[in-house]
């Protein structure tokens, strides 16, 4: 059968002239030894025992194609879009700052990427064409480095940079930081700063939404400042509740209060996460 001998074919070694096409219909067929070229060998193995071939139906035989690769040049150039920019910065950090690399090489776009001394082995340092350390204090947090807009800017500027992508936490919600990025003319990929600064603060973005009739989970009409807020809340409307640091971001500062002893060291883990 053809299958075996195919199989057949990967232990043998074959003149340059054993292989006959097969044609199937007009699709792409591999092609079978012939019984009288092949040699067998025990020492060594053909390193390429099958060739692909490609059939056209009979009834095509007689098209031919005026598609010259000037043509095909052309055609190309026509359809793809030139890129929206020249050279790109991912301020963000491990897989969101890949994937924001990958896409702007997909669309055939220079790429720049930070990363804090914590992540100076990280996959995001090394897929972009170049890859800047933000400096910090050696007391500081590792998150800081992400959150640093002066020298964030300062290295996008001497990389040339002409837009940045923030991912999504970190500085994404920052009105200061797309302001930054406007101040010095570069494009900020996300909202404008008049919506940043409606909705990067939970408290504003609740007041908005229900001025705009949108239904919104009940809960309080401000922000509260302290645990006793908290607890005067609880004993209002009971539990459980969920508290949200007003300017967390990417799911930090949530903390779900099931228990009336968790209202105080709940509400102060979820502040210590506020960005």
């Amino acid at each position: 059968s053809a299958s075996a001998a195919v199989l057949a074919a990967a232990a043998c070694i074959c003149d340059s002239d054993a292989f006959q096409p097969v044609r199937v219909g007009g699709k792409i067929s591999a092609t079978i030894p012939t019984s009288s070229n092949v040699k067998s060998s025990s020492a060594a193995l053909s390193p390429s025992p099958l060739s692909m071939v490609a059939t056209s139906p009979s009834d095509a035989a007689s098209e031919t194609s005026s598609a010259t690769p000037e043509v095909v040049s052309n055609l190309m150039a026509t359809q793809a879009p030139p890129p929206p920019f020249k050279k790109v910065m991912a301020a963000n950090r491990a897989e969101i700052a890949v994937r924001i690399v990958r896409a702007c090489i997909e669309l055939n776009m220079a790429t720049v990427a930070i990363y804090g001394h914590e992540d100076r082995y990280s996959q995001h340092r090394w897929a972009p064409d170049q890859s800047f350390q933000i400096e910090k204090d050696p007391d500081a947090t590792p998150i800081s480095a992400y959150l640093d807009i002066p020298q964030i800017i300062s290295i996008a500027k001497k990389a040339g940079v002409d837009a940045i992508h923030p991912g999504y936490g970190f500085l994404s919600e920052s009105p200061e930081f797309a302001q930054a990025c406007a101040d010095n003319d570069i494009t900020f990929v996300g909202p404008t700063v008049d919506n940043l600064n409606t909705f990067s603060d939970k408290t504003s973005a609740r007041a908005a939404a229900i001025a705009a009739g949108v239904p919104v989970v009940p809960g309080s009409d401000g922000a509260l400042g302290s645990a006793a807020e908290v607890q005067a809340f609880v004993d209002e409307y009971g539990l459980p509740v969920i508290i949200k640091a007003a300017m967390g971001g990417g799911g930090k500062g949530m903390r779900v209060i099931r228990n009336m002893e968790d209202v105080t060291p709940f509400f102060e883990s979820a502040s210590s996460e506020a960005l």
